[in-house]
Parts: structure tokens; sequence; C-alpha cells
């Protein structure tokens, strides 16, 4: 081999990059949430209470953070806010002049976040969810926290020293 030869080695050939038709990941991202959308017919959605919401499709990143902070504070104006992320703006205020109910609103919301990570819920699925975590809720409420021994019978023994002892030495002090 004469070094006039060029080198086939694959190690100093750099890997083609294929160009990106996008200028920046903002243009990117919004053409990819067009393109799901016309994939489904446009963004889906549902009716709840005489409002029409886009189903989740994703979950925004600090809605996990915000939920903690709203659940630690109380703050109903985050509240409101946590729903407007998932469902859109002004849904709190008119679900409620709707007349929902606590258990449909706890529904509606475990519908909404579970279908924002990515699992199809169906509305159905999503109640079954909530009255097992009531039925839950409900079981551990009537079962005591500790459950004190009946009389029944004479009390017992304290077990012998040799059985219950550390086995380690003790220092002679």
């Amino acid at each position: 081999m004469s070094s006039t030869e060029p080198l086939d080695d694959p190690i100093d050939e750099e890997p083609a990059v294929e160009e990106d038709e996008f200028g920046d990941w903002d243009d990117f991202w919004a053409e990819r949430l067009r393109a799901e959308q016309a994939g489904r017919g446009g963004p889906a959605t549902k009716t709840i209470r005489g409002v029409t919401v886009n189903i989740p499709a994703d979950m925004p990143m600090q809605f996990e953070h915000k939920t903690e902070q709203v659940r630690r504070t109380g703050d109903l104006d985050g509240f409101k806010q946590l729903l407007a992320d998932l469902f859109g703006v002004d849904v709190y205020d008119a679900w409620i002049a709707a007349g929902m109910g606590e258990r449909e609103f706890q529904t509606v919301l475990v519908w909404g976040m579970a279908n924002g990570r990515g699992e199809k819920t169906s509305f159905r699925q999503a109640y079954e969810r909530v009255k097992a975590r009531e039925q839950g809720k409900a079981e551990t409420a009537s079962t005591p926290a500790s459950v004190e021994s009946g009389d029944t019978g004479p009390s017992s023994k304290p077990t012998s020293a040799a059985n219950t002892s550390s086995r380690r030495r003790r220092s002679a002090s």
C-alpha cells in the first residue's frame, strides 16, 4: 500500500447529519402538534357540563409540582390555573355554574390527568377509579389504627430474660 492511496477508515468519516427543516425547537414542536391533531382529524374534544374541552394529550411539566402547591395552600386561584392548564380557561366557574358535583368533578379530573399522561381513559374508567378511591378511604376510616386485644383470659407471662436479652457482652463499668 503506497502512502498516496486514500484510507477507507470508517472511524475518520463523520456520519451524515440530516438537516432539520425547522429553524428552532418551537417551530418543530408546533408542527408535530399540528400533525398529530391532523391525524386525529383536529384536536379531540369532549363536552363536559356544556363546556367543550380539548382532551388532554400531554401533561404540562409543572402540573404535578403546581398540584402539590395547591394542595398545601388550598389556593383557589392556583387550582383554577391548574384546570386551565389541563382543560382551558374558565372551565371551573362554568362547571360550578352548571351544577357539577364533587364526585363528578373528581371523575373529570382523574379522566383529564390520565389522558394527559398518555393513558387512554374513558369517563367510566375514571369514575371507577374515583369510586375505588372513595371505598378505600371509607375502609381505612372504619378500621381503627390500633386494635386493643379483648379480655380473653389471664395476662401473658413475660418472657425470660434469656430469650430476649442481647447477645452482646455488657462492659464492666
